[in-house]
């Protein structure tokens, strides 16, 4: 099953993450099929860069995002209109 998750990168003091659709069953860190943008929680406000269009495409394909990257969708909408 594909899974739209967060994959952390950074160093260990300045973490962001990257939006990422991969196996559910690999590692967060291991390979992925697509990056559909990335999220940076440590700037006032937070970033979330994201391709909304394209990840409402991985989900009508049965794709299922984590909690986290659920709200951060949400919230990416809400900027973009």
């Amino acid at each position: 099953m594909l899974k739209i998750r967060l994959r952390r990168a950074g160093t260990r003091s300045k973490p962001f993450y990257r939006i990422v659709v991969s196996d559910s069953e690999l590692r967060p860190e291991g390979d992925f099929v697509e990056s559909l943008g990335h999220y940076d929680p440590k700037t006032k406000p937070s970033k979330v860069q994201v391709d909304v269009e394209r990840a409402e495409a991985w989900i009508r394909k049965g794709a299922h995002a984590s909690d986290t990257v659920r709200k951060l969708l949400e919230r990416a909408r809400v900027a973009q209109g």
